[in-house]
């Protein structure tokens, strides 16, 4: 578990932190709404997001959240809406 908020450059000097929102890329070449849980000293962030009908280019019979690690420079901040 690190603490590291580091966002390598690719979206200027914005600082990423846990509860961000995000689009998350997924397996199938799309993006995905999520949220950072969790960010490593490393350069990478844990997020959470909504699946549907496929995870890990797969069939789910069931709908839920999916979680994974990714390269912060892989992420694209949502400006949220004031």
């Amino acid at each position: 578990m690190g603490l590291g908020t580091e966002n390598s450059g690719s979206e200027g000097d914005r600082t990423m932190k846990p509860g961000d929102k995000v689009m998350v890329p997924r397996t199938g070449g799309g993006y995905s709404l999520g949220e950072i849980i969790e960010i490593y000293t490393d350069g990478r962030a844990r997020v959470t997001f909504p699946i549907g009908n496929t995870f890990r280019g797969k069939p789910r019979p069931l709908v839920g959240m999916g979680y994974k690690t990714v390269k912060l420079s892989k992420l694209r901040p949502v400006k949220e809406a004031d």
